[in-house]
């Protein structure tokens, strides 16, 4: 019931989402939220006996319902809404449910400062909070095709915007090295547009990586979109959603899709290259797409299968390259941009 609550608030974020983001940010500003809690909760009539615990961060769930429709710009509130918004707020550990811990029943929730803060500044509180439908929907515009000829042929490969900064003033595409390697004879033709959001190279030639299948190029955006931060974490069984631009017959266009899936598995090849092996649905023009978990970070890149061949027919992995060496290989750059 609650995840199809939250696809529902997905498609059209109401009120509520964006009133409990704004005092998330208030509740990480300690004179704004007691000023807060002091102005909005003094209605309720056990105000005076709960003061200075609700100026510490602890509450209740009316103190929520409260607090979110004095933030909201607009009048009433859906107790229902907020209730789903609770229980994002504790899966996520945004908010710590003490239960039986306060036995007197003045207090049961209490805000957790410090992931809130990170959650901020990595700008997915609104992705936690509205699951992976919206999380696939707010990315688009992140997650430009990449257009490449190789002899007579055109090919369309996936790249997808990447920074490790939270001012967001240098900005790169990421893709797969094999996508735009001129070694193979690929002649990099520029990126399509993403929903709105065109983007234009700022450099001549692609940034490959020496050893791994990764490349960068810095970009301009026509428009704001947000970056992607490749600094989630794959653990078997946790959820993913690809996106990528794979081809499909006889359409008109490259098309972006989102597929979601799971990690199976952490492996290691040949190479001694860690991969991600992957059950989303992935096929030729994924490749350079991101991989991202239910948060909306990043935790690989799509690049290759794995192929083995048996009495049966054939087995295929699909594999990922973990968002560690994609992260230190956009710093290195950043930092010291050649």
């Amino acid at each position: 019931m609650i995840g199809k609550l939250r696809d529902a608030l997905a498609a059209s974020p109401p009120r509520e989402v964006h009133a409990l983001i704004k005092l998330m940010g208030t509740v990480l500003i300690d004179d704004q939220y007691r000023a807060l809690v002091n102005s909005a909760l003094q209605v309720f009539p056990d105000f005076a006996k709960r003061q200075k615990l609700l100026e510490k961060g602890y509450f209740l769930g009316p103190d929520l319902v409260q607090l979110i429709h004095v933030s909201s710009d607009d009048s009433g509130t859906a107790v229902d809404v907020v209730g789903s918004l609770l229980e994002q707020l504790i899966e996520w550990m945004l908010v710590s449910d003490l239960g039986v811990l306060l036995p007197n029943g003045l207090m049961r929730y209490r805000w957790k400062k410090q992931r809130i803060a990170h959650f901020t500044a990595l700008q997915i509180l609104d992705n936690v909070l509205l699951g992976p439908t919206y999380v696939a929907h707010k990315y688009r515009q992140s997650v430009p095709p990449v257009f490449v000829r190789k002899g007579e042929d055109n090919y369309t490969g996936t790249g997808f915007l990447v920074t490790n900064r939270g001012d967001g003033q240098k900005l790169v595409i990421v893709t797969a090295k094999h996508n735009i390697d001129p070694a193979d004879g690929i002649t990099f033709a520029g990126f399509g547009a993403a929903e709105d959001v065109t983007y234009t190279p700022l450099a001549d030639s692609w940034v490959l990586h020496p050893m791994l299948d990764i490349a960068l190029m810095p970009v301009a955006c026509s428009k704001a979109a947000v970056p992607i931060y490749p600094v989630g974490t794959a653990t078997a069984l946790s959820r993913t959603i690809t996106l990528g631009y794979p081809r499909i017959a006889t359409t008109d266009a490259p098309y972006l899709l989102a597929h979601g899936g799971e990690v199976n598995a952490v492996v290691s090849n040949y190479h001694g290259e860690r991969r991600l092996i992957i059950s989303n649905v992935v096929a030729p023009g994924n490749s350079g797409g991101p991989v991202l978990d239910e948060a909306g970070l990043c935790v690989g890149m799509v690049v290759d299968a794995f192929e083995t061949s048996h009495e049966g027919g054939v087995s295929v992995a699909n594999s990922a390259i973990p968002s560690g060496p994609i992260l230190e290989f956009i710093a290195s750059y950043l930092t010291n941009p050649a």
